[in-house]
């Protein structure tokens, strides 16, 4: 019942707005994202500037969203912010009942008087993170990530590029194919 309340403040009554351009402006953190069900974003600050330009024939909502958006970090798995920065516009015709024709057209009724954004906010939000999320490296050029996990990360990494020694050849009790003797000579010479 709250979020359904919260939700409403999303809600853009363009009935009895002139036509023309109309600007709104919307603050979204943590509690915006609280609003949806399974949230794929859970925390964030970001300012989102939508522009409505209303005609007696559609309404054209113009998508301006800034900020960040915590995430966990794809290298060391702690959280991280990530930066967003959408921009897109989105099209609202009249009909005679919903439809989604497109990504970015919307048909309402023709008795709607509300156009309710928030939805379309979140979308726009998660399409908008980008697909690899880790930290940025610090100044010096090392990983930002959590350096323990970085170190315990290295200890179960599987190194291909490590030549096997002629030692460990020696102590194997079995014989080895003379094949792979040549392919090692190979191996060995492409390294150099």
């Amino acid at each position: 019942m709250a979020a359904e309340k919260k939700l409403k403040e999303y809600g853009i009554a363009f009935k009895g707005l002139k036509d023309g351009e109309h600007l709104f402006k919307y603050r979204l953190k943590d509690a915006f994202f609280e609003l949806f069900e399974q949230p794929q974003v859970e925390t964030g600050d970001l300012l989102a500037t939508v522009t409505l330009l209303k005609s007696s024939r559609m309404l054209e909502f113009r998508f301006c969203i800034e900020g960040e958006v915590g995430t966990v970090c794809d290298r060391c798995l702690s959280d991280v912010n990530v930066p967003i920065d959408y921009e897109g516009t989105l099209y609202v015709n009249f009909g005679d009942e919903y439809a989604e024709p497109t990504e970015e057209i919307v048909i309402i009724p023709h008795e709607e008087h509300t156009f309710n954004i928030a939805s379309y906010l979140y979308e726009f939000i998660v399409v908008s993170v980008p697909i690899r999320h880790i930290h940025p490296d610090n100044e010096d050029g090392t990983p930002g990530c959590d350096p323990e996990m970085l170190e315990r990360l290295e200890e179960y990494m599987v190194h291909d590029d490590i030549p096997v020694s002629e030692e460990e050849d020696a102590d194997d009790d079995e014989p080895v194919d003379p094949r792979w003797d040549e392919l090692k000579k190979l191996i060995n010479k492409n390294n150099k």
